[in-house]
């Protein structure tokens, strides 16, 4: 058995790794590299040849782990794609909109390029191409339900307790067993529930995104929350989030429902600006099954956190623009997460100047994104080819992080038992201290993968 690592390998995104056993090649994710310093590799060959992928199997459907699916399809994978039905769902809706996005964004840089007398190369891939690759999604298993691949292969997915439908992906061959963390959820998070416990594993490839770290505590991430949106909203100003379509949108809406149930936050208005993140909260809704105690139960009646008073689901352009007219009493959710792209791009351009507003970062900003320049003190950005001052107050708030810290982590490795762990999908910071973590509590070595690099088992 031999593992290759394609992609999420010193960074924290284009998360792929390939597994050949028992004459099969069997993809695991297959995600879009994220930030300026990163998103060119997203136009660099496959390490492999499409057409000799016989499954690929998902962790979830986040764009850093599905983000290339189409691209994977339209080179000429034509295997089975694995994945929960949830997984299954988001990522139609998810790589949809990506393809409309790339569309646009390269429709818009061609024009400007054609001027200057260049050309450009097209988007990555468009609608027609998701249409194609959703044709794949045709194994939708249930956690811990065993699939056949052939030729004695086999794949089971636990519940990885990181977002609606994610997963960790066991695969059994050859008499070994590799298992594949995806991403790691923390216990206690709301709406989902926590990751389960592992099998034991021969060798684990196991995130490292937060690896050297542990979040704040949920009770004291939901306070600072409050805290910021009081202070902003009270200084007369728009409090931006930028915020994650997938899971993290969903937390926040489910925080903030019930402090104005408790009536912890002032009079204000919020607007969900983001037409993925509406339909994905809609799938949310048709999951409450796979919801934890505490999320079907805050979902049995109305209001509920997808319905309440104080929020507006904002659909067209039209809609989004008119809300750069009211100066104060907002609190805009909008995509992308790490600022680059979406909405939320419009709203930093209309309120980073301004003393009185203020950006809330609920989720990791990656190297080379503006919303990492911007957590990192930028005293001005670029937005839409023009420079723009930061004034506006930044708050960051680690609690909501969809991903496992430390301790978490290393209580998941050391249920799984392994001979071997693999450091994946992670920053060298959080890598390193990780490793020695695991040589400390677990007294193994911990390796880390390096983008194109193979082991054998």
């Amino acid at each position: 058995m031999r593992i290759t690592f394609c992609g999420g390998a010193g960074t924290v995104t284009g998360s792929c790794h390939l597994v050949e056993a028992a004459g099969l090649r069997i993809l695991l994710d297959c995600g879009l590299f994220q930030g300026r310093e990163e998103e060119g590799h997203n136009r660099d060959a496959f390490p492999f040849d499409p057409h000799e992928i016989d499954a690929l199997v998902l962790s979830h459907a986040h764009l850093d782990h599905i983000g290339l699916v189409p691209r994977l399809v339209r080179e000429g994978f034509h295997g089975e794609i694995v994945s929960t039905p949830a997984t299954a769902e988001i990522a139609k809706v998810v790589l949809t909109d990506a393809a409309h996005l790339q569309v646009e964004e390269s429709a818009y840089h061609a024009r400007k390029a054609r001027r200057r007398g260049e050309e450009l190369a097209p988007p990555l891939y468009d609608v027609g191409d998701v249409l194609d690759a959703l044709e794949f999604f045709r194994v939708r298993v249930a956690y811990d339900v065993p699939v056949r691949l052939g030729r004695g292969v086999e794949a089971v997915l636990h519940d990885a307790g990181h977002v609606l439908g994610s997963a960790s992906v066991e695969v059994r061959a050859e008499g070994k067993t590799v298992l594949y963390s995806g991403d790691l959820g923390s216990p206690g998070r709301p709406i989902v529930r926590d990751p389960s416990d592992p099998p034991r594993a021969d060798v684990v490839l196991v995130e490292s995104t937060y690896g050297n770290r542990e979040h704040r505590s949920l009770d004291s991430t939901v306070a600072e929350l409050a805290d910021a949106l009081r202070a902003v909203i009270g200084d007369g100003g728009n409090l931006l989030v930028p915020s994650f379509a997938l899971e993290r949108t969903q937390e926040v809406l489910y925080e903030l429902f019930f402090l104005w149930k408790r009536r912890g936050i002032p009079a204000c208005r919020i607007y969900l600006d983001s037409p993925l993140a509406i339909a994905t909260t809609r799938v949310f809704s048709r999951h409450v099954e796979e919801f934890d105690d505490e999320g079907r139960e805050a979902f049995s009646r109305e209001p509920n956190p997808f319905s309440f008073p104080l929020l507006h689901y904002v659909e067209t352009a039209e809609d989004s623009k008119r809300l750069n007219a009211i100066p104060s009493g907002n609190v805009l959710i909008a995509g992308s997460g790490m600022c680059t792209g979406g909405r939320i791009l419009h709203h930093l351009r209309h309120n980073l100047w301004r003393e009185a507003s203020g950006v809330l970062f609920v989720g990791f900003q990656a190297q080379g994104t503006l919303g990492r320049a911007i957590v990192d003190g930028a005293r001005r950005v670029n937005l839409f080819g023009e420079e723009v001052a930061v004034h506006a107050r930044v708050f960051t708030v680690s609690g909501f992080s969809a991903h496992a810290g430390q301790s978490t982590l290393l209580g998941w490795l050391s249920k799984a038992t392994p001979g071997r762990v693999v450091l994946v999908h992670g920053e060298p910071e959080g890598q390193e201290g990780l490793a020695a973590a695991i040589q400390e509590t677990l007294g193994i070595r911990a390796e880390v993968a390096q983008r194109g690099a193979t082991i054998e088992l």
